[in-house]
């Protein structure tokens, strides 16, 4: 049973090695969910506010800067900034506008670059597109206490109503819920909503927040269509190793109860090549090999089916997913100083 003790950074070299044979998913969604979304939200803001600046040449700085002071004001300040879903909507203008200056074409609206997951079809689940259009609205109106209650509000009873409709269309083969990346994305979208109910605690009196989340919840009971939730997923003292590698075991046998994989090659023959690749390769690869080989008479599908799942379950088992942290995350109140840690002179 070596795939109980399989760390995650083996799964991700072995996916890493397979992906040369079988260009399967990447099922990451960009860094700044879990960065941004976390305790140390601001923390990790200022580190990725420091890292887009001296990624800039002066001229772009100075371009980049004046950006900034164009979106949040002369004064610098964003209320609330270092904090959650106002953390990740800075952490998201910060990149948008570092590729504006770049010279970079960059949409202005439909589902933000790299924060999700790209399904192999082209598709996103319906709240992606509310999501980013709500991160893209954000740093416009975070002074704005009135107008931030008001939208935060809006677009999470949106987000409710985005995923019941989800459901929905899935009867209607336009979406997969069972699908691996749409599983990750919808996942994504409940995490967002979660932090944006905490972001409305932190400004608006629990009375209002409840009202919206029982005026389009799902009845009592209900599943995410067949798909494990977060909370099913995660134990109430979080997620480590050990926590992820026992989902593993319960979670990997054929047959595969709650997700559909699409490897996008011929597993079979892939998984053969890649066994044998594996057998000639530098000892780094072997010794991830040896940690995490499947017993092979639970093996589900294929070994790279097996591959697959040991990081599509590492990515949904993030412990930054667990509902744990929710009093703490409220009690933040951090905002962030554009102006103080701006690398180029912030007014003329």
């Amino acid at each position: 049973m070596a795939n109980l003790q399989c760390p995650a950074e083996d799964a991700a070299h072995l996916a890493s090695f397979a992906r040369d044979i079988c260009p399967f998913p990447n099922y990451n969604p960009s860094p700044h969910f879990f960065n941004m979304l976390s305790i140390n939200s601001s923390r990790n803001l200022e580190n990725h506010y420091a890292a887009v600046q001296a990624s800039l040449t002066k001229t772009q700085l100075e371009d980049f800067t004046r950006g900034l002071r164009t979106v949040v004001g002369k004064e610098g300040k964003v209320t609330l900034g270092g904090v959650g879903v106002v953390a990740l909507s800075l952490a998201v203008l910060f990149d948008t506008l570092a590729s504006k200056v770049r010279g970079e074409w960059v949409p202005e609206s439909g589902p933000i670059p790299g924060l999700f997951v790209k399904s192999l079809r082209g598709n996103y689940p319906l709240h992606v597109n509310t999501v980013s259009e709500y991160l893209r609205l954000m740093p416009y109106i975070a002074n704005n206490p009135t107008r931030m209650k008001e939208e935060a509000k809006r677009y999470l009873r949106q987000i409710f109503i985005d995923e019941q409709s989800t459901n929905k269309v899935d009867k209607d083969n336009r979406y997969n819920t069972k699908d691996d990346i749409d599983g990750v994305n919808i996942m994504l979208g409940q995490f967002f909503a979660r932090s944006l109910r905490t972001h409305l605690l932190r400004i608006a009196n629990s009375t209002e927040v409840d009202e919206i989340v029982n005026s389009v919840r799902q009845p009592q009971g209900a599943t995410n269509n067949g798909n494990p939730t977060s909370k099913e997923i995660n134990t109430k003292n979080g997620v480590n190793e050990t926590t992820v590698a026992k989902a593993r075991k319960r979670r990997i046998p054929a047959p595969e109860k709650y997700t559909d994989f699409d490897l996008n090659c011929d597993a079979e023959a892939a998984s053969k090549e890649f066994l044998a690749m594996v057998q000639t390769s530098d000892s780094r690869t072997q010794e991830a090999y040896k940690n995490c080989q499947p017993n092979p008479q639970r093996l589900p599908k294929t070994l790279l089916h097996f591959i697959a799942r040991l990081v599509w379950l590492d990515v949904i088992n993030n412990p930054v997913l667990a509902d744990e942290m929710g009093h703490a995350l409220i009690a933040q109140r951090e905002d962030f100083d554009l102006k103080a840690n701006a690398l180029s002179k912030w007014a003329d």
